[in-house]
């Protein structure tokens, strides 16, 4: 079956001017797991490598049908997947229990997408439920005689369906693509309606998503400086075909400690490409194990000018996102969440100030994605006031400064041994270091 394994469904990416409706395609969450396909017994990678899950991962699971999902740990916790997916070692065993197995399909089944849908709600519940809905298992046991749900219909401890809802216009997708994104989700897979799985990158398979992501072979690994002096500052990594530039964000401190290797394949992220066809703003995401670079090399399409085009980055915070909504087929906006379960990473936010920590920042990094939404609409308000509360002290700080003979801008008040801020009276870093730094002409109130 580890042929199989390599020739799993991919799918192609959709934007708006792609000609394609979206309505009536079935949606669901891109997930940021380890793509698994089970057959019956082991799990595989996309590379044909066997992942040794422990025996009781893959207990109640169809030994006939052969299933195709992801092993995924939690938003935020792919790199900690990978390395429990890698590790062979029986006495981490107990680690698989924090794994989930969400299921998107079933490969071998000779149905159109809605029937396989069927089968799949009838051997397992949707992520986040424990009960299996009675209608699912009759209508499938009725319909698919040789789809058969598991006997007894034992529910799987470790694997879940991923839940999937009808695209009802271009509208509704770019909704639930903002929704899921803000929190903190990679993006939308839409699956065409009655279409048949096939073993290859497939057009009735679509990813949607407002940043854009790639593979790169690690070529070197750079020395850092300042606080990483003594790790890893940069990767220098290299595309199929033959593009070379610098992946030093994104990291952390464990991961500049113990680096991928030189040959390995990683996943970065970017904003857009510049005119030499170089991305802008790459960012690691994590380190790939599941495909073999050549394999990669002989699908890759070398992107072209007109692919340099910006596109909005948004963070990985994680919360909730589509695959936690109970279904809705009403076109307007209200779908319900659910709060995810379990999760350490659901409150967890990002500082918003990207010149406020640009000191703080090595030397051989590179800029990274703007920065995170916050979490909750509360949390946004709050958020909003703490800001509108932070100009008023700067302004009054700047009034104050002014009556005592400073700048109005925390420095000493002797400009001329200053060098002039290049953002001028705009400027608002509030970083000491740089006040001292630099001088910043205030802004005269208008008559």
């Amino acid at each position: 079956m580890a042929h199989d394994a390599q020739q799993v469904m991919l799918a192609h990416s959709w934007t708006e001017d792609s000609g394609i409706d979206p309505t009536g395609y079935w949606m669901s969450e891109k997930l940021d797991g380890v793509r698994a396909y089970f057959d019956g017994t082991h799990f595989y990678s996309r590379a044909g490598n066997k992942f040794f899950a422990p025996p009781f991962f893959s207990k109640h699971l169809p030994k006939d049908q052969p299933l195709d999902g992801e092993l995924w740990l939690g938003r935020g916790r792919f790199q900690q997947c990978v390395s429990i997916v890698k590790n062979q070692k029986l006495d981490r065993a107990d680690e698989w229990k924090e794994m989930t197995y969400l299921v998107f399909d079933a490969p071998k089944l000779n149905m159109v997408y809605e029937k396989r849908l069927e089968y799949l709600k009838s051997i397992m519940p949707n992520y986040g439920k424990d009960e299996i809905a009675s209608s699912a298992s009759s209508s499938s046991s009725s319909s698919s005689p040789s789809a058969s749900p598991a006997s007894n219909n034992k529910i799987p401890p470790y694997a879940r369906l991923v839940p999937a809802q009808k695209c009802l216009s271009k509208s509704h997708l770019i909704r639930e693509l903002d929704h899921v994104q803000t929190h903190g989700g990679e993006g939308i897979m839409l699956r065409a309606p009655r279409s048949r799985y096939e073993f290859k990158r497939s057009r009735t398979l679509l990813k949607v998503k407002t940043f854009f992501d790639e593979e790169a072979i690690v070529v070197a690994q750079v020395k850092g400086s300042g606080k990483h002096s003594h790790r890893m500052g940069h990767l220098e990594v290299k595309t199929p075909d033959g593009r070379l530039f610098s992946v030093g964000s994104g990291f952390t401190d464990a991961q500049r400690d113990r680096p991928p290797k030189i040959g390995a394949v990683i996943t970065y992220k970017f904003q857009e490409l510049s005119n030499k066809l170089n991305p802008r703003f790459p960012t690691f995401v994590g380190e790939r194990i599941d495909i073999k670079w050549t394999d990669y090399c002989k699908t890759y399409k070398p992107p072209s000018l007109k692919a340099a085009t910006p596109a909005k980055v948004v963070s990985l915070l994680k919360q909730n996102s589509l695959i936690f909504q109970n279904g809705n087929d009403n076109d307007n906006g209200s779908t319900a969440t659910v709060t995810f379960l379990g999760s350490e990473d659901d409150n967890d936010s990002k500082e918003d100030s990207d010149q406020d920590e640009k000191s703080d920042v090595d030397s051989d990094y590179t800029p990274g994605s703007p920065a995170s939404p916050v979490t909750t609409s509360t949390s946004s308000a709050s958020s909003k006031s703490t800001s509108a509360v932070n100009r008023k002290r700067t302004h009054a700080q700047v009034q104050s400064n002014k009556t005592d003979g400073n700048n109005g801008d925390g420095s000493d008040g002797d400009s001329s041994k200053q060098e002039p801020c290049r953002y001028g009276a705009s400027c608002y870093r509030k970083n000491p270091d740089h006040l001292k730094k630099f001088s910043h002409p205030v802004k005269r109130a208008k008559a």
